[in-house]
């Protein structure tokens, strides 16, 4: 009896390396067919929509069929955002350089300004693509949505922080995890938590 727990447990274990290892590979393959430019953004959301549905128990899916559909679905959208998002960085990269030429000429609260914007573009990243995969709307209300939820569930926005630099952090240090599993584990834990947002958030407004 305890063999075949053990079996059954190994095997479900397997299959579940498996998964996350495909769903990396999808993420990298479909990335690439997007010339990385126009295929970085769909692919996250793909990975982030795929991951959500295995967290809603939908163990069952066709990963491909269902990153493959997301991705087209969202193709145009989350490019927009992400097109949105690289100009931020774009400009706020600009302006740290010319903060570093200014050095002390530059006032303190310019300074806390600054990284006052980068922690309000940190919340950004963190939920916007979570959003676009859980919701219709429009891009202007992902980017209010994110930035409303992101500040008012802010444990969650921290700890999803956390977890993202310590995989990343990981990574860094194990370079293989990057073709095996960095972007699926990232857009597992990305799914887990924002879902159990998103629940509360949907609770309240039935």
């Amino acid at each position: 009896m305890f063999g075949q727990q053990f079996v059954g447990s190994l095997d479900r274990l397997l299959r579940i390396i498996v998964q996350v290892a495909w769903l990396n590979f999808l993420w990298i393959l479909f990335t690439l067919l997007g010339l990385v430019v126009a295929g970085i953004f769909p692919a996250t959301t793909a990975t982030i929509s795929v991951a959500r549905k295995w967290v809603q128990k939908q163990e069952d899916i066709s990963v491909f069929k269902a990153f493959k559909q997301s991705y087209k679905k969202e193709f145009i959208k989350s490019n927009i955002i992400g097109f949105i998002l690289t100009a931020i960085a774009a400009v706020m990269f600009i302006n740290y350089h010319a903060l570093l030429q200014l050095g002390d000429q530059v006032p303190i609260i310019v300074v806390f300004a600054y990284y006052f914007v980068i922690f309000l573009y940190g919340i950004l990243v963190i939920w916007i693509f979570p959003l676009l995969s859980h919701y219709q709307s429009s891009v202007k209300q992902y980017f209010k949505n994110a930035l409303i939820i992101g500040i008012t569930k802010m444990p969650t926005t921290i700890l999803i922080g956390l977890i993202i630099f310590v995989i990343l952090y990981m990574s860094l240090e194990l370079p293989s995890m990057l073709l095996f599993c960095t972007v699926s584990l990232i857009g597992l834990s990305v799914a887990f938590f924002s879902m159990r947002v998103f629940k509360k958030i949907d609770n309240n407004e039935a």
